[in-house]
């Protein structure tokens, strides 16, 4: 209703000569994100560390979670530089299931609770199918999949307390499309997918909402680590093997991680209560998928 008083409100001010500054200052889009708890994993870099930035900015307090919790000391005054209420940072190692609840029980203790979370993961392997042994795949289903379940499993009883919650989670634009020597990434994090947009059908009713953000090439250590393996797989210089990344991105460039960060801080906010169950791509255009 506000909203809309201020929408009217600078259209009267456009039909009589100018639009009044003030107003216009008012009827930004307000987050409302102030003191909400979130917890990021594998927030230390790339785009769990753009994501943190961004809800430090909208005044969210912040539990960033990694192995080596002594190497986040200069992440967490970033945040708190940006504007974080408060931001910490508690143990999770994805590849040890040990820690995974015990560090969501932390970062719940320290922040009082926990109404979003951003479950971001490194990816696997690059390679195709035929060089890619039953190992790998077991690997990349305890690194990609199952550290998501089990995080979920700890977190979903601090929304459903609360009767709202934001979970998303971080998978790639190869949900949408198959992407050369990515066999490894496509399926586990389809499989995400799935789980995504079963759980958000589940928990709707109790005001919590389930996305997956599907990134394409962004300048990050990730995409460090692909163009390389390109470099070296296909025996190219580097100019061939950004090419190889960005000859299907229509916007013909590396994705700026702010740009992510800006959509989780939509999705984690009251603005994004009516979108839930869906894989949004953030690729340039790279999918082309509706």
């Amino acid at each position: 209703m506000q909203d809309n008083y201020y929408c009217r409100q600078c259209l009267t001010d456009w039909q009589q000569g100018g639009i009044n500054i003030e107003t216009l200052r008012r009827a930004e889009m307000n987050l409302e994100l102030d003191g909400k708890r979130v917890l990021i994993t594998a927030a230390s870099r790339g785009l769990g560390r753009a994501a943190a930035l961004a809800l430090a900015a909208e005044g969210a307090s912040l539990a960033v979670a990694g192995r080596n919790i002594a190497a986040m000391g200069d992440l967490l005054e970033e945040l708190r530089a940006a504007g974080a209420a408060k931001a910490v940072a508690v143990h999770i190692d994805l590849s040890d299931r040990d820690t995974l609840a015990k560090g969501v029980a932390e970062a719940a203790k320290e922040l009082g609770g926990i109404d979003v979370f951003l479950g971001n993961t490194g990816g696997p392997d690059s390679g195709p199918f035929v060089d890619v042994p039953r190992a790998a795949w077991e690997e990349a289903l305890g690194d990609s999949l199952l550290p998501l379940v089990d995080l979920t499993h700890a977190v979903l009883p601090h929304m459903q307390k609360n009767g709202w919650g934001r979970i998303m989670y971080v998978t790639t634009v190869g949900v949408k499309m198959v992407q050369p020597n990515m066999v490894l990434s496509d399926s586990i994090r389809l499989a995400i997918v799935g789980m995504a947009k079963s759980l958000s059908i589940e928990v709707a009713h109790e005001g919590i909402t389930v996305n997956c953000l599907c990134p394409g090439p962004f300048k990050t250590d990730r995409m460090e680590y692909l163009v390389t393996s390109s470099m070296e797989r296909d025996n190219i210089d580097r100019a061939a093997a950004e090419a190889l990344w960005l000859d299907e991105v229509p916007a013909g460039q590396f994705g700026d991680p702010a740009d992510f960060g800006a959509m989780v801080a939509l999705l984690s906010s009251k603005r994004g209560s009516f979108i839930t169950g869906q894989a949004i791509a953030l690729d340039g255009g790279k999918s082309r998928a509706y």
